[in-house]
C-alpha cells in the first residue's frame, strides 16, 4: 500500500509534465535517449510511442533495472528500450552514445555537490551535440505562492523523511550547480504539467 499510494502521488504530476515536455525533446530529433533515474519506466514507454525509430536506455541502480524490465514487458515498443545498471554517484565509465540524456525528477534526490558530480560525468560522457534535458519543479517558477509553498513544506518531507539530501531547489540555484558542472542552459521552458516543471535544455559549455 505504501509503494502504491507513492507511486499515484508521484505519477499525478509527472505524467501531466511528461506530456507537455515530449513535444520539446523531441524537436531535438533524437534518435537515441539515456533516461537517467529511469524508475519505472514510463518515461521510456512515452518516447517509443511518440518515435517508432526512437531507442531508449535507462541507466539506474541494478535493482532498479530489474524492476524496470519487468514493467515494460510485453509493452508495445518494449524491445527498443535497453538497461544498464549504473550508480550515477559512482566514478566509472558511463556509454556516450545518446543524442539526449533525460534526467526527470532525478537530480533533486542529491545534494548539490553530488548534482555537480552526476554532471560532471554526464558532460565527460557526452558525445558533440549532445543535450542533456532536466525535468524538475522549482520553487521560484511557480505562478502562484501557493505552489511555491507547497515545493517548500514538500522540501522539509524529503529532506527529513526520506535521505537527507532530498529537496526542490530555487532554479537560480539550480542552475548555478549546472554551470559548475560545465554545462550551460541552451534554453528553459517554464509551467509544464500540473505541478509547473520546468524542463532545462543544456549543452556543453
Amino acid at each position: 500500500p505504501a509503494k502504491s499510494s507513492w507511486f499515484a502521488f508521484d505519477h499525478f504530476y509527472s505524467d501531466a509534465a511528461f506530456g507537455a515536455a515530449l513535444p520539446e525533446v523531441f524537436q531535438l530529433g533524437p534518435k537515441e535517449i539515456y533516461d537517467v533515474g529511469g524508475n519505472t519506466g514510463k518515461w521510456a514507454l512515452r518516447c517509443v510511442a511518440e518515435d517508432p525509430q526512437v531507442e531508449v536506455t535507462v541507466l539506474d541502480l541494478p535493482e532498479q533495472v530489474a524492476l524496470l524490465r519487468e514493467n515494460v514487458r510485453g509493452k508495445p515498443g518494449a524491445e527498443r528500450i535497453k538497461t544498464r545498471g549504473v550508480n550515477m554517484l559512482a566514478e566509472g565509465n558511463l556509454p556516450g552514445g545518446a543524442d539526449v540524456w533525460w534526467m526527470s525528477q532525478f537530480l533533486d534526490c542529491f545534494s548539490a555537490e553530488e548534482i555537480v558530480g552526476i554532471l560532471g560525468r554526464v558532460r565527460a560522457a557526452m558525445k558533440p551535440g549532445a543535450r542533456v534535458c532536466i525535468l524538475e519543479p522549482f520553487c521560484d517558477r511557480q505562478s502562484f505562492p501557493a505552489g511555491e509553498l507547497s515545493l517548500v513544506a514538500g522540501s522539509l518531507y524529503f529532506t527529513c523523511l526520506a535521505n537527507g539530501n532530498s529537496r526542490f531547489y530555487r532554479a537560480e540555484a539550480f542552475i548555478a550547480l549546472v554551470e559548475k558542472s560545465g554545462l550551460r542552459v541552451e534554453r528553459e521552458v517554464n509551467r509544464l504539467g500540473a505541478g509547473e516543471h520546468t524542463l532545462l535544455v543544456c549543452v556543453a559549455a
